[in-house]
């Protein structure tokens, strides 16, 4: 596995087309659907008590997806520098962590280790999305105290 590097001339092509989707949402989630091929297929298997795990079809279910996300958590920052990405073809694996995301029913903070497979389509759109993440650590932050 390869650490990243955040600059454009020695960062891998699907590394920064994923960078470039999540900055683009920050900044206008309406316009970032675009970079979500229409029939985009998300997937965040979660312990059942947190509410926003799920399988998430087409840009509709993204949307769906981040509307039940953002009343019940609190995305933390990503370190990507410390990732480690594989790409192979259309595929991007990534694995890293998410520093200090909250719950927010119980206000939980918390590191959230994963690895993310993504797919690209041939115009660079972003086809599938699973997010493999730490269930023990993101079910024990949701658990009433």
């Amino acid at each position: 596995m390869q650490a990243v590097s955040t600059d454009n001339t020695s960062t891998p092509r699907l590394f920064r087309q994923l960078l470039n989707y999540m900055t683009a949402m920050k900044d206008d989630f309406e316009a970032s659907l675009e970079l979500l091929s229409e029939d985009v297929v998300w997937i965040n298997h979660l312990p059942e008590h947190v509410p926003f795990g799920g399988e998430y079809h087409g840009r509709e279910g993204v949307v769906e997806y981040f509307q039940q996300l953002a009343v019940a958590f609190e995305i933390g920052d990503y370190p990507v520098g410390e990732f480690d990405i594989i790409e192979t073809g259309d595929t991007l694996v990534m694995v890293g962590y998410e520093k200090d995301g909250k719950a927010l029913p119980t206000g939980v903070v918390f590191d959230l280790h994963f690895v993310w497979v993504v797919k690209f389509d041939a115009q660079g759109r972003i086809r599938f999305l699973q997010e493999h993440n730490d269930t023990a650590a993101i079910g024990d932050a949701f658990r009433s105290q």
